[in-house]
């Protein structure tokens, strides 16, 4: 017991013990390695070491996020790293030259291990296990360092090169369905840094990546969703969505737009109606009032976009009649949304409650006018988008006197539309790999909706209870929009 106390490495040893890189190394090397090292605490924005200073120590990052930055011809810098995982610190520089190329601090607080950098090079001299795995390291790095100059130089769109950088902070390769979650933990100014790119261009590739139904942005975390990766169009379950540059003079002429893609914008309008709704009762609730707040006021927006984009193309005459009735119904609603007095609750239920009537007809004509199988399943699977925030709107506002009742129907009815529809949408989706997996996703994640609906007492009280089906639903939602996306894309 004195013994363990007075070890002065433990805190090295159980860390470079546990480590990817070391892990499994026979005691020896790791007591080597450990007696030669020390804990480094880095604060937020602390130099870790600068450019020009004799490398001394390797540096492994435990926890938190850091990085490298060159120094330019002219004054100017470059990001060349950022690490927010666990690995050794510029591999290359440790074991290639004499002095750091780079200058490396902290984004956040991190925890790393700085190991002598003699008793490790004395180590992989000696131990063959050791070294394989720094040839591994320094060949990983080697393709990263390529396929970034490759992204650079060969005409790869903005879009492609942030993709590419999502999927390295992911680590693992994604799978064929379901989601992939990143937490970017460095600024937007120093990601954009990174990729090459200004902080504007950054957010516009953020939205075309959003837009292709390739990730869900929220907040900090981008939910990569791994079968909206893979060209459904193509039919090679095995092609990689390409966000090649685009030859002059490819851009579609005119305001027409796919049928698919005309039915899934239609469809957002009425799956915001109920975005709206959720966010406001969730402020009217008490559940997490600030982030509802700003939910709120981005899908406001959304819907606003929404309705320009479609009234600015030539919609036939019974879409364009649709469309307007759905203007005349906004200003009430939206002025609806500004109100957080719970007196409101009734009139805004009934006002979401119309709007999403409205939404819906424009929704159904416009598949209805497309006339093709595919557009329906675009339609179903938007519909079920769309459901899976209705049901949380109805959970919102089932105890409001006057409503139970209603609601208490209403939410029946839901579920059971939700589970008819998906039970289509899997007859129809079989044939694609890809999307026959996501669908399965969508229903398990749809049974753990319908078990949050109605937890254990683990989650007994209101508030509690409401964030779990909240957060519930959101999954149910990411998972549910990228088939909406996957249809339409067959229906090109």
């Amino acid at each position: 017991m004195n013994a363990r106390f007075n070890d002065l490495h433990r805190a090295q040893r159980e860390l470079l013990s546990s480590s990817q890189l070391l892990a499994g190394l026979p005691p020896a090397v790791i007591d080597g390695l450990a007696d030669a090292s020390r804990v480094v605490e880095l604060a937020a924005n602390e130099i870790l070491y600068e450019t020009g200073q004799p490398i001394r120590e390797a540096h492994i990052l435990f926890s938190g996020s850091v990085k490298r930055v060159v120094n330019m011809p002219g004054g100017a810098s470059r990001v060349v790293e950022i690490v927010q995982n666990e690995q050794l610190l510029g591999v290359g520089e440790v074991f290639g030259i004499m002095h750091y190329a780079a200058t490396c601090s902290g984004i956040t607080n991190c925890l790393l291990v700085a190991i002598d950098i003699r008793r490790l090079r004395e180590a992989v001299h000696h131990s063959h296990d050791l070294s394989a795995r720094i040839i591994a390291a320094l060949a990983s790095r080697q393709c990263a360092t390529e396929f970034d100059a490759a992204g650079f130089h060969y005409g790869l769109t903005g879009a492609q090169r942030l993709l590419d950088y999502l999927l390295d902070q992911a680590g693992e390769r994604p799978g064929f369905a379901g989601e992939t979650t990143v937490l970017l933990k460095a600024s937007k100014k120093v990601i954009a840094a990174r990729i090459g790119m200004t902080p504007e261009s950054l957010s516009r590739n953020l939205r075309e990546l959003s837009d292709n139904g390739v990730i869900v942005v929220d907040g900090r975390c981008v939910h990569i969703q791994n079968a909206a990766l893979l060209d459904t169009v193509s039919g090679d379950a095995r092609q990689r969505l390409s966000f090649s540059r685009k030859r002059k003079g490819t851009r579609p002429t005119g305001k027409a737009l796919p049928s698919g893609v005309l039915v899934n914008m239609c469809g957002r309008l009425r799956l915001l109606s109920q975005r709206m709704a959720v966010a406001w009762g969730s402020v009217a609730a008490g559940v997490a009032p600030s982030r509802a707040r700003i939910k709120l006021r981005q899908c406001e927006k959304e819907f606003v976009r929404n309705l320009e984009k479609l009234d600015g193309l030539d919609l036939e005459s019974d879409l364009g009649g649709k469309l307007e009735t759905i203007k005349q119904l906004w200003p009430s609603y939206r002025e609806a949304m500004g109100s957080e007095n719970v007196e409101d609750t009734e009139r805004i239920f009934l006002l979401s409650e119309e709007i999403l009537d409205a939404a819906n007809g424009l929704t159904a004509c416009a598949a209805s006018l497309a006339g093709i199988p595919e557009v329906h399943y675009v339609n179903t699977a938007g519909r079920n988008r769309m459901l899976s925030q209705r049901i949380c709107k109805l959970f919102l506002f089932h105890d409001w006197g006057s409503l139970h009742d209603c609601i208490a129907e209403l939410s029946r009815q839901t579920c059971q539309e939700f589970e008819s529809n998906l039970q289509e949408l899997v007859r129809a989706g079989g044939s694609h790999a890809e999307l026959g997996a996501q669908l399965d996703v969508v229903a398990s994640q749809w049974q753990r909706f319908v078990r949050a609906l109605c937890p254990d007492l683990s989650h007994a009280g209101k508030v509690k209870h409401a964030r779990l089906v909240l957060t519930e639903g959101e999954r149910l939602l990411r998972c549910v929009d990228t088939t909406v996306k996957l249809f339409e894309r067959l229906a090109k």
